[in-house]
């Protein structure tokens, strides 16, 4: 079973910055998911939420501002002071860092109706990097998805259930080609499982951070969890 790392190593370091993507890395994760937005500027920025409120108690939209106006802000004190000066990265930044044996999913927050091109962009940037074979688009913005695999057809794609119905689901998970259903530990059953299973599509589920769950979902037969703690590829 896959375990991603959560925003990075976001239970040892803030989430969506460098030094949880470094800690991840350092601690062996294959995988790596993260959460992408863009800027006024059509800068692709890592970031969870919409605003920085979580981070930084900045409730100004990053779709309403520049990369220079955010590109300085400290988003990591919030976690603990020896992580003071950590600063939003870009989803290139990320590139740079990445070991070509480490998976990227990268979660669109939202498609063109808040960010106006934002799937051309990062499908630019997956082959920009010649990364698109380790590379897994997700989102909840299922428009969005649909506008990922119009601008290519091998893109590989992940559907974030939300409150999406599963019949709707497999079906737009057919029309796009899907490879995963990403959904939540309460929303994932075993018949859920079998159903995915039986369309050749996997499970990945979030947000799974003690080894009893891990235990429990593996023995459902789902393919990978998102973790804050990517050691939990390792507790066995």
């Amino acid at each position: 079973m896959l375990v991603i790392a959560h925003r990075g190593a976001s239970g040892h370091a803030p989430e969506n910055t460098m030094a949880a993507f470094l800690r991840a890395i350092v601690m062996g994760a294959p995988a790596i998911e993260l959460d992408v937005h863009q800027t006024l500027d059509h800068e692709l920025v890592v970031a969870h939420d919409d605003d920085l409120k979580r981070c930084g108690r900045d409730k100004r939209r990053i779709k309403n501002l520049h990369w220079d106006d955010i590109s300085g802000l400290d988003v990591g004190s919030w976690f603990g002071k020896e992580f003071t000066g950590e600063r939003l990265p870009r989803l290139e930044d990320v590139y740079d860092i990445l070991p070509p044996s480490v998976e990227l999913h990268v979660e669109i927050k939202r498609g063109s109706s808040v960010y106006p091109g934002i799937e051309e962009r990062v499908v630019d940037l997956i082959h920009k990097r010649g990364a698109a074979a380790r590379t897994v688009v997700s989102s909840f913005d299922h428009a969005a998805l649909y506008s990922v695999r119009s601008l290519d057809e091998k893109v590989r794609i992940g559907y974030l259930l939300g409150l999406t119905t599963l019949q709707t689901a497999f079906r737009e998970m057919k029309d796009i080609d899907a490879e995963s259903l990403n959904l939540s530990v309460r929303q994932t059953l075993a018949r859920t499982v079998k159903a995915a299973h039986d369309r050749e599509r996997k499970i990945l589920v979030y947000t799974v951070n003690t080894p009893a769950e891990r235990d429990r979902l593996l023995k459902l037969g789902v393919d990978g969890i998102f973790s804050n703690y990517p050691e939990l590829n390792l507790w066995r």
